[in-house]
């Protein structure tokens, strides 16, 4: 895989969690957060909100989907689709994401043929999330 140049740094907070269900395969749970984004490159600033629907396993591994909301200080608003994987290390959650984009802004329409990848963070103690973001090529 081959990594583009830094696009985004995020910061935000879990503001919603449901467990959904719990077995013996693990628990299903249901985030909600928001975040800040700080754009670099093309990427603009903005406020970005979502929702993950995650699977953990008992050995702390973790996959998922999710969805959001993504509006520019101008405005101008992206919906994305997300694919998670990650793992529990030092008492945070770390994940790789691969994330879509779809918009119908002029200014952003190339974000339509987009996709990056974040490495996130979670702090399930304080909800803090923290991500960084990169163009895949």
């Amino acid at each position: 895989m081959v990594l583009g140049e830094k696009m985004w740094e995020e910061k935000g907070k879990i503001i919603g969690m449901s467990v959904k269900s719990v077995g013996s395969e693990g628990v299903r749970m249901e985030e909600t957060f928001a975040s800040d984004i700080k754009g670099l490159g093309r990427v603009p600033s903005g406020r970005n909100v979502g929702t993950l629907d995650i699977s953990e396993s008992p050995g702390g591994f973790f996959s998922g989907t999710g969805q959001g909301l993504f509006t520019t200080q101008d405005g101008d608003v992206v919906v994305w689709k997300v694919y998670s994987i990650g793992k529990l290390e030092a008492g945070k959650s770390k994940s790789v994401n691969i994330l879509r984009f779809m918009t119908t802004s002029q200014k952003l329409s190339w974000m339509n043929s987009y996709i990056a990848v974040d490495e996130g963070i979670t702090d399930p103690m304080t909800m803090d999330i923290s991500g960084t973001g990169y163009e895949w090529k």
